[in-house]
């Protein structure tokens, strides 16, 4: 049974630097005695002790377990039954419920209409691209099919070796475009419009501080990604590269290039325009020395950003046309002219587990804020309150799977590891299993497991979801850390397992003490494939 935990200590700040955060208990111990249950399970303990005695983990409070859904048992357990804050391990149930839902075929169709006739490549009418909820709409899909997953993600700008997307964001629009010019299309006397009526549209409030609109349109995650490089001397103005170009968002150029001490890039002065553009100044400074730094700008306005974007193809492709005004069109009236007939173009997805792949192996946060969207609006046809409809019908995966629909700690994103086990247990037995496995990070190989363990047996082995939370205080910083998943043994059982671990006051900083702490919880699954692998 879930016993609930201690919130916080009052003075906590709360901030996420890795993963979605909620509250996270701020209280050291000594872990309760672990269930060792044959010995294989006692060397997997003895490996456990080590790894959480280590100076860098004092005062550290640890819970994990790892079950045999062959068995219906535990075969290592501890503190699997208290609350933990898992960070972005818990990705993992709004993908388990986007399988189960939607199916690991599905896919996304982005599509565009005329609303009236084409008369010598005049098109007396509008054009309309209809939204279908595809997330990839960003040039992430190579032409082998795979997709371009760089760590850390361009979402996480602020992180060390972030930058744009690879290749050319747009790519997808471009060929959108390319279609209506092929249909004999020269001028839109009409609008360019974006249809978003799949879901009404919600702001969420994701880690790292950033707030984003959920839209059924997504162009490039729906941001301007900034490279700033340094000018030729000390005071001159930095150089921006701006990814995609476009008309929507007007970025004011004030950061400086200075020989030492640069202030931090940050977003002032955000507004709109009456003509339907959005105004941003980056400011700060650039160290002379420096390659370039990167900071990534969210469109407020999903749908302007798109059509405006899709305008821009258009001409590219020789198609006069206009982005419509700011005005919100009768969408449903419009919705007349969507026929066979009076398509235009259209672009098909990737089936469900690659659009999945950006909330899992890089943690995309905008990704995951989408899915219960995305979710609520397809399976649970609900268009006006799709958010609510996607969590109901996670809920219902989880009674599904024996566990309570609304779990304690839930609301304060906190879990059990016991939770999570059982949870995983159910998405084993499932059809669509070993898909499912494979949209997560991959022990040693690809991810945000990429370069953990990467010479471990288990390594190619382990299939599970990282989490990091970092909370702030004015006098200390506490890390949380998670990790939740598959083990594959070479016989083919499987283990589930969740590994979480929560240090009040991190030594070093919160990066390091997170860096070391997954590392930690890596060993961890590598040392359950160790011990339970057939010898």
């Amino acid at each position: 049974m879930t016993r609930p935990q201690p919130s916080p200590a009052p003075g906590w700040s709360r901030r996420s630097v890795l993963g979605l955060l909620g509250a996270a208990p701020m209280m050291m111990g000594v872990p309760s005695a672990a269930r060792a249950a044959s010995p294989r399970a006692g060397e997997l303990e003895g490996r456990v002790k080590e790894i959480m005695g280590r100076p860098e983990f004092a005062g550290a409070r640890w819970g994990m377990e790892f079950y045999s859904p062959g068995t219906g048992r535990a075969v290592y357990s501890l503190n699997a039954s208290e609350l933990f804050n898992p960070g972005s391990s818990f990705k993992v149930f709004p993908a388990g419920t986007a399988f189960e839902t939607l199916g690991p075929d599905h896919r996304f169709r982005t599509r565009v209409y005329r609303t009236g006739p084409l008369v010598k490549g005049v098109l007396k009418g509008d054009l309309v691209l209809v939204a279908g909820g595809d997330l990839l709409l960003s040039g992430r899909v190579r032409r082998d099919g795979s997709l371009e997953l760089p760590t850390p993600d361009h979402s996480y700008d602020r992180n060390e070796g972030a930058g744009p997307l690879p290749g050319d964001p747009l790519v997808e629009i471009r060929r959108l475009a390319r279609q209506v010019a092929a249909h004999g299309v020269r001028q839109v006397e009409g609008r360019v419009l974006v249809d978003i009526s799949l879901f009404r549209e919600g702001r969420e409030s994701l880690a790292n501080g950033m707030n984003a609109t959920m839209s059924p349109i997504m162009v490039n995650d729906n941001l301007v990604d900034i490279t700033v490089r340094p000018g030729g001397a000390a005071g001159e103005p930095a150089v921006l590269d701006i990814s995609p170009q476009n008309a929507y968002i007007r970025v004011v150029n004030d950061v400086t290039t200075v020989a030492a001490g640069a202030r931090p890039l940050t977003f002032t002065g955000a507004a709109d325009a009456p003509d339907g553009t959005h105004h941003v100044t980056i400011t700060g400074d650039v160290p002379l020395g420096v390659k370039s730094l990167f900071r990534a700008c969210y469109a407020p306005q999903p749908a302007r950003f798109a059509a405006m974007l899709f305008t821009e193809a258009l001409r590219d492709e020789g198609v006069r046309a206009e982005a419509g005004s700011t005005a919100t069109p009768d969408f449903a009236e419009l919705s007349s002219h969507y026929t066979r007939k009076r398509m235009l173009a259209e672009h098909v997805s990737p089936p469900l587990p690659e659009e999945l792949k950006v909330m899992l192996k890089v943690s995309s946060n905008i990704h995951t804020g989408m899915w219960p969207y995305l979710i609520g609006a397809i399976a649970g046809g609900d268009a006006e309150n799709p958010r609510a409809a996607g969590l109901k019908l996670q809920s219902r995966l989880f009674e599904e799977a024996g566990l309570d629909g609304t779990p304690p700690g839930a609301s304060e994103h906190r879990y059990t590891p016991e939770f999570f086990t059982r949870f995983l247990a159910h998405m084993s037995r499932k059809p669509y299993y070993r898909t499912y496995r494979l949209t997560l990070p991959i022990l040693g190989r690809d991810g945000s497991l990429a370069h953990v363990q990467p010479d471990s047996p288990a390594a190619g082995h382990v299939f599970a979801k990282t989490g990091t939370g970092i909370m702030m205080s004015d006098t200390a910083v506490g890390i949380s850390k998670g990790l939740a998943g598959f083990v594959e043994l070479p016989d083919g059982q499987v283990l589930t397992f969740g590994t979480f671990m929560h240090l009040s006051s991190a030594p070093g900083g919160g990066s390091a003490s997170a860096d070391a702490a997954g590392q930690a919880l890596g060993e961890i699954a590598a040392a359950a494939y160790e011990s339970f692998a057939p010898r």
